[in-house]
């Protein structure tokens, strides 16, 4: 389910145990409030890994599960990396599942389903959908009040990871203050740091294929201490949209072209020419050689000016 579905979400019995196979963190701390709902009353939260669980006595978890709240405050756990868990500490999670008004909740957290599908059986697993680009989009909408060509904008030069896009935006936040909305200019001036250039040079630089202009504003980025992987998640949302404008070109209008694009309305005329001076078979290529860059990036150590400066001269050539 998606997870704002999961804030509705109302188990059809009760059940003393949860599995939450969620991929997100920041999700997951997302979801104390819903987990307070479906259990009633106040409860205290405790956060252990797999390992740190695996220590807990098994006479203090039933401790905690027999103990009237009367006495004790009513806790739940949540454990991360649930998956890793032993048979005997599930034998235990199932000893606790069977309490009856147990002041104990457990929350097996795990990333993936497929290594707990015998769990069904003893409790209810609750399986939160991948977040797509478009659903953190709409979230940095919804939560932030953005719009959205900005949200896009963020997840396109940020990344999909909640908990940095939220440390990121109180960052903006704070930055413009109460009295406008936040702008590309500000990510661009605040996070990547490239107060030498304009919002859109490197945009630009790779539309009109001046490889030369593309180089120069990648080597200040890098300069000022902008991560690799930024930079190149900014390159891939350009080669996306020409992607898409390439597609669309001769079909629709400009403006209906740059809107799809998520492209800024007054650069419609532009964006059009520029993607009718890109062969499939050049696109296709680049598509190749930014997924080779973020595994080098990723998996070793690179120049990372001088990986650029061959990438952008093969993409452009």
């Amino acid at each position: 389910m998606k997870f704002s579905e999961f804030r509705q979400y109302q188990p059809k019995q009760s059940s003393n145990v949860f599995a939450f196979v969620c991929e997100d963190d920041f999700l997951l701390e997302e979801s104390r409030p819903v987990w307070q709902r479906i259990f009633g009353g106040n409860w205290v939260f405790e956060k252990y890994s797999a390992k740190e669980f695996e220590e807990i006595p098994r006479g203090r978890l039933m401790d905690e599960a027999l103990t009237p709240s009367l006495f004790t405050q009513n806790r739940i756990f949540i454990v991360t990396n649930a998956e890793k868990i032993t048979k005997s500490r599930l034998d235990d999670v199932t000893a606790v599942q069977g309490v009856a008004h147990s002041s104990l909740r457990i929350v097996l957290r795990t990333s993936s389903g497929k290594s707990i599908d015998s769990w069904g059986k003893i409790f209810p697993i609750i399986e939160i959908d991948p977040l797509k680009t478009t659903d953190i989009a709409r979230w940095l909408i919804d939560r932030y009040k953005l719009a959205p060509e900005m949200a896009r904008y963020l997840v396109d030069n940020i990344g999909p990871d909640l908990h940095q896009l939220n440390t990121e935006i109180q960052k903006l936040q704070t930055y413009v203050g109460a009295g406008r909305a936040i702008e590309a200019r500000d990510v661009d001036v605040l996070i990547l740091r490239s107060e030498q250039f304009g919002p859109f040079e490197l945009d630009d630089a790779v539309l009109a294929r001046d490889y030369k202009r593309a180089v120069q504003v990648i080597g200040a980025m890098l300069n000022d201490g902008v991560d690799p992987l930024m930079v190149l998640a900014r390159i891939v949302r350009v080669w996306r949209q020409l992607f898409v404008g390439k597609s669309l070109v001769g079909k629709r209008s400009a403006k209906e072209v740059a809107a799809v694009a998520l492209v800024p309305v007054w650069k419609a005329g532009d964006f059009t020419a520029a993607c009718k001076k890109f062969e499939w078979k050049q696109l296709a290529g680049g598509f190749r050689l930014l997924l080779n860059a973020d595994r080098a990036f990723k998996s070793s150590t690179p120049n990372p000016e001088g990986y650029f400066d061959v990438m952008l001269w093969k993409m452009m050539k």
